[in-house]
């Protein structure tokens, strides 16, 4: 797995979109940090990030989408996976019985006769790519968020932050946490992004390793080690702030 954390924030009266992905990567042999980057420029104002199976990316992303709009690329990723998962479905479950959708449909339409027909069905519907697609980007002007996996598309314009992969939840309530509002600016949701980002890693499958950079209209900016370190110093005084803070002696208890 991986993680994936998105924020939008403005500064200069204009919208920005913070992100931050780590450099796990999952294979059948186990879990490890990998230099390859784990989110693409997919135009010059979209970035998708991808959490799940890493072999997918570069089918979900690697695409010309140069003339499209923000809408159309969600959109075409949306119907690569509901293609990809069908060819899943026809190579793991339809060959094996040399059969076809035509006969998964005719099939529905009488009663289950044995449990062959059954366990078909039920292979079906249990397929799953365990993949998902966090795309962010500029429409009209408008910062937009949303998650595409096989079920669909979601988004999360008006919450103003979302995450996808292992640690979300910690990624999440970290946000929450900070009382994350794109009326935030960007170097306050820079911090809040890394913050999630390093809370996140509690969780297995989430990597040490992190990419956080902005995106606006005018394209895209990644952080240098130099920023992420002085990020790093920030959030390392603040895990001990309460531990060592003076007023803790002022507490009036009795032992």
């Amino acid at each position: 797995m991986t993680i994936c954390i998105s924020a939008i924030c403005t500064e200069d009266e204009k919208e920005h979109i913070v992100f931050a992905v780590d450099h796990m990567i999952t294979t059948g042999i186990g879990e490890f940090e990998h230099n390859s980057n784990k989110y693409s420029l997919i135009t010059d104002n979209t970035v998708g990030m991808v959490s799940g199976r890493a072999l997918l990316m570069n089918y979900l992303l690697d695409d010309d989408y140069s003339n499209k709009t923000y809408s159309e690329i969600q959109n075409i990723i949306e119907d690569k996976f509901k293609q990809k998962r069908l060819e899943q479905i026809q190579k793991e479950i339809l060959d094996v019985y040399s059969i076809d959708f035509d006969f998964v449909k005719d099939l529905l339409k009488n009663q289950i006769v044995n449990e062959f027909q059954n366990q078909i069905l039920i292979g079906i519907t249990k397929t799953k790519l365990n993949t998902a697609v966090l795309l962010i980007g500029f429409e009209e002007g408008n910062a937009k968020i949303s998650e595409i996996s096989e079920t669909g598309i979601v988004n999360f314009n008006q919450i103003n932050f979302h995450t996808i992969g292992s640690g979300s939840i910690q990624a999440q309530n970290t946000l929450l946490f900070q009382n994350h509002s794109k009326d935030n600016d960007l170097k306050t949701t820079l911090y809040n992004v890394y913050k999630a980002k390093k809370n996140a890693e509690a969780m297995q499958g989430v990597g040490k390793e992190t990419d956080i950079g902005f995106l606006n209209e005018k394209g895209i900016q990644m952080l240098t080690n130099e920023d992420i370190n002085i990020l790093d110093q920030i959030y390392n005084e603040e895990l001990i702030y309460g531990k060592t803070h003076e007023k803790l002696n002022e507490l009036n208890i009795n032992v």
